[in-house]
């Protein structure tokens, strides 16, 4: 893809890079791990709008109203998102809302610090440099790993290795288009119309397996359905 290798001094652009990448992961498996995938993946799509809202500041991009008008319809969505009953713990809800929410601010950066820092490197040298970093980083998290021979007792290699997998797809198609095209307000256009599809597959699934929302009612499934479409409206409004 190209690119100008720039001085060493300038190592702590793809750095930062890496390690915002590493903690909004990290928010990200927190946010299901303690809250529900049905409830996380909807409010991580505000971060179409928390992009242009802080792109000003990062990449001078200017905002409209129908940014804001966004916004407010996305703010309802949440709370539709939120909707509990009496098989609902309130604590996961919060906790899942948190560090969802705490996962979309540090993506945020890391989409505008790639399409303001690229530019200069080239993707071909920016984005190996900045994942290099990640790799490095997640090291530290080494010690409370599971052990690989557990892993394979409980039968789980699979689910991770298909996980880690779609993550690098994702990973790769972000930031490639990122960092070749910047624009990052319509790549999280696109991007965030992932909570409509979390909502409709955890119903899905919760039919058949035992996952995390399968505890739900119908009422509130249906509840954060809604939560997700209006966030989905947000989503057409911002990028007319």
């Amino acid at each position: 893809m190209g690119g100008t290798m720039q001085p060493a001094t300038l190592l702590w652009q793809p750095a930062i890079i890496g390690g915002l990448f590493l903690a909004g992961q990290l928010l990200t498996f927190l946010a299901v791990a303690h809250g529900d995938v049905s409830i996380a993946a909807p409010v991580l799509g505000i971060k179409v709008l928390i992009v242009p809202a802080a792109s000003h500041f990062f990449v001078d991009e200017e905002l409209s109203a129908k940014i804001w008008i966004a916004a407010a319809i996305a703010v309802i969505g949440i709370a539709f998102v939120q909707t509990r009953d009496a098989t609902v713990d309130r604590s996961r809800i919060v906790a899942s809302v948190g560090y969802a929410l705490l996962a979309a601010c540090s993506m945020t950066l890391f989409d505008l610090l790639i399409q303001r820092w690229a530019p200069s490197w080239g993707a071909g040298y920016f984005l190996p440099i900045a994942f290099a970093c990640a790799a490095l980083f997640s090291l530290a998290f080494v010690p409370w790993a599971d052990r690989p021979a557990d892993l394979r007792r409980l039968g789980v290699l699979p689910l991770l290795a298909g996980g880690a997998l779609f993550m690098s797809v994702q990973a790769i198609g972000m930031t490639v288009t990122l960092g070749l095209f910047g624009d990052a307000t319509r790549v999280n256009i696109v991007y965030s119309l992932r909570g409509l599809w979390g909502v409709l597959l955890t119903w899905l699934l919760a039919r058949h397996v035992n996952t995390s929302g399968s505890g739900a009612s119908h009422r509130t499934m249906v509840m954060r359905l809604i939560g997700a479409v209006l966030i989905g409206i947000s989503v057409v409004i911002s990028m007319t």
